[in-house]
């Protein structure tokens, strides 16, 4: 009660202030806790800035017989064209789609791919990685 002489303030509010700054087995296994998570988080956007500045991905080049080839919106004929690739130009291969489909008869799998700034998906058996 002293102490809310000195400091000219209500005495449960020098309490209650007080009171709340001592740490309890509970608040300290909570911030402990909290810190491990920050310091996970940490070190998982060191990775992933690795990760992203490693250009971690394949080149590819369009083979195919017509002039151009399809980079659709989707994994899928029915998807929409983004734009049509010239053949003989180089790719990004960003990654494959896990499934197996089947084109004109021959088994295939969409690729994820950039060309010029834009992402798209294309026939995998139409790229060629070099």
């Amino acid at each position: 009660m002293l102490l809310s002489i000195f400091t000219q303030k209500n005495p449960i509010e020098v309490l209650s202030s007080t009171f709340s700054k001592i740490p309890t087995p509970a608040s300290s296994a909570l911030q402990a806790e909290l810190l491990e998570k920050d310091s996970i988080i940490a070190d998982l956007e060191k990775k992933l800035a690795a990760f992203e500045g490693m250009g971690n991905f394949k080149r590819g080049l369009v083979i195919i017989d017509s002039p151009t080839l399809n980079m659709r919106s989707g994994p899928s004929l029915s998807s929409d064209v983004v734009l049509r690739i010239p053949a003989n130009s180089e790719v990004e291969i960003l990654f494959y789609d896990s499934q197996t489909y089947y084109l004109n008869g021959k088994a295939g799998k969409w690729c994820r791919i950039k060309y010029v700034g834009k992402e798209g998906w294309a026939w995998g058996n139409f790229i060629n990685e070099i």
